[in-house]
């Protein structure tokens, strides 16, 4: 596996193994999920877009959440559920791609992925090509 991305959330925390590891295993499962949800990954994309658009702020995750409930994306393991597991890095990820999303509409809040930083994505090769590792 290539190396991580780092986070573009800087971690404000003392380091720690644990919480590497934690980060790694969060890491993991965004990967997964971006890996098998791309059309999923640019509709969410694009309604974070519309958001931004509309200078809506505030609560974020709950609105990505019910918008992907209402349009069946699975952003979790149990059918339609919202997991802020895979959340923490699908944010991280729109933010990569967009800086301009970032701070609005995306606020981010500690998270251990950022201990470790992401997986490069497959239909996302940019991503890995600016950034040094971890």
């Amino acid at each position: 596996m290539n190396k991580p991305i780092p986070s573009p959330n800087k971690r404000t925390e003392v380091f720690s193994g644990k919480k590497f590891n934690n980060g790694r295993t969060l890491a993991s499962k965004a990967r997964v999920w971006m890996e098998l949800n791309e059309d999923a990954f640019f509709a969410i994309y694009g309604y974070v877009k519309g958001l931004q658009a509309e200078e809506r702020r505030g609560r974020l995750r709950d609105r990505v959440a019910v918008w992907c409930v209402e349009h069946q994306i699975e952003l979790g393991c149990d059918g339609y559920t919202f997991s802020n597991t895979y959340w923490a890095g699908i944010a991280r990820y729109l933010v990569l791609y967009d800086e301009s999303l970032r701070g609005n509409p995306i606020e981010f809040h500690k998270s251990d992925i950022d201990f470790h930083g992401l997986w490069p994505v497959s239909y996302l090769p940019e991503l890995g090509d600016s950034n040094e590792a971890v």
